[in-house]
């Protein structure tokens, strides 16, 4: 039954084309479209370009993917989310759907396609950040070059993208929880906002990595990928990012069984 619903949700969100472009496609277009767009105006007022200038797109990729987790993505994410959590609500179709499956199906079903549509939107994003760096090197002139990592990019690439991913569930289970709570799509991403961007600005002033300082996702996230990217002999800490990492999971599965065990006892009869 889980497998009918996760299939159902596919198909819906393929029709909802509006969602998906303004939810999950956007940020990284838009953002490839300003690197673009200021490459062609620098390019426009120097007139000239910077002798010996390189362009590492490998890297550029793994900044763009580890910054997708940022309050201006988390805004569109946001948008995904309340489509997918609480469109139902809004169009009154729960009392329709609810009969033909579990309600913890259907809200699983909806947490593991929003899952699935993050990851290409993640993999959208390294792909015009790849673009916008080879705009730009052309109108430069610059020469492309390989990370200095060397073949241990493909596995600091790999953690970066993993824990981005685990952070972008994150706000999709708080997007889950504060829809079913408010059965409100505009409530679920002004409120959703309003707490990604309290956490991120709270992440940002803090320095030591505390248990009280990892309990922050944002946080948690940005000790996890340093992690990642520093060498193996520069890695003193595993044991704050193992916490981290321990924490963010934490955060997750109460934010999604905290929206599926309050879908379970929810009154639909008007929805």
């Amino acid at each position: 039954m889980l497998a009918d619903a996760i299939a159902a949700e596919r198909f819906r969100l393929s029709r909802d084309r509006a969602s998906l472009f303004w939810g999950f496609a956007f940020a990284p277009l838009i953002t490839m479209a300003f690197s673009i767009a200021m490459d062609m105006f620098a390019r426009a007022v120097l007139h000239r370009t910077i002798p010996g200038e390189t362009t590492d797109l490998a890297n550029r990729a793994m900044g763009a993917v580890a910054g997708a987790s940022g309050p201006f993505t988390a805004l569109f994410l946001l948008i995904g989310a309340a489509a997918i959590f609480a469109g139902d609500y809004r169009w009154e179709t729960w009392r329709l759907i609810t009969p033909r499956n579990s309600r913890v199906n259907l809200l699983a079903a909806k947490l593991i396609v929003f899952a699935e549509v993050a990851a290409w939107s993640l993999l959208l994003t390294a792909l015009t950040a790849v673009v916008a760096g080879l705009f730009g090197a052309m109108a430069n002139h610059a020469r492309l070059v390989g990370p200095p990592a060397g073949p241990a990019f493909i596995s600091q690439y790999a953690g970066v993208a993993l824990v981005t991913w685990l952070e972008v569930l994150l706000v999709g289970a708080l997007g889950a929880l504060i829809g079913v709570v408010t059965r409100s799509t505009m409530g679920a991403v002004i409120a959703g906002l309003v707490v990604v961007f309290v956490q991120s600005t709270l992440a940002a002033t803090m320095q030591a990595a505390t248990w009280k300082s990892l309990l922050i996702p944002a946080f948690a996230g940005r000790v996890l990928k340093t992690f990642v990217i520093s060498p193996p002999e520069a890695r003193t800490d595993a044991g704050q990012a193992g916490l981290a990492l321990v924490f963010l999971l934490a955060w997750l599965v109460v934010l999604a069984g905290g929206a599926v065990a309050l879908f379970r006892r929810q009154d639909l009869t008007k929805e």
